[in-house]
């Protein structure tokens, strides 16, 4: 069974490269409309407003660290959530319902990648791989959690309290 996931990889890689080569608007069109693409795309961009405003906010306009961190962090997660829900997912849903899923969903990856690197430095493993670790793993977690519950279209019928 392995093998054969291998070698669906394997094809799968060499069309993706074949198609890059032959029709590279068509590949850019195809690797932007892929959901986890997205996803990854809003997350880089987030985590690149956060840094620029904290960097901004502490060395330019000379606020505490506390303060300019929380802002900066504050405005990135703003960026998160309205990149995740209308580019990443196109939600529809309420906004009442998401947003507190998207925090609480932030909150559990937080928590989650705290656990893995007090884990694995416990373990005895070198800080700098268990951050591999958890940058690779927490990632995939929130995006099926944000998949199968913050964004998930609510159900036709189903009245939702405002």
């Amino acid at each position: 069974m392995p093998a054969l996931n291998c070698a669906l990889l394997r094809a799968q890689a060499w069309r993706l490269l074949q198609m890059a080569w032959r029709d590279p608007a068509g590949f850019t069109r195809y690797i932007f409309g892929q959901r986890w693409m997205r996803f990854g795309l809003v997350g880089v961009a987030a985590t690149l407003v956060y840094f620029l405003l904290g960097l901004f906010f502490v060395y330019i306009m000379d606020l505490p660290v506390l303060v300019g961190n929380t802002l900066a962090y504050v405005l990135s997660f703003a960026i998160s959530y309205i990149g995740q829900s209308k580019w990443t997912f196109q939600a529809s849903g309420s906004h009442a319902r998401m947003l507190p899923r998207f925090a609480a969903t932030q909150l559990f990856g937080l928590g989650l990648n705290s656990l893995i690197v007090e884990g694995l430095v416990r373990l005895g493993l070198p800080y700098a791989i268990d951050m591999f670790i958890a940058a690779a793993t927490v990632p995939v977690a929130v995006y099926l959690i944000c998949k199968i519950w913050v964004f998930r279209p609510e159900k036709a019928g189903v009245e939702t309290k405002k």
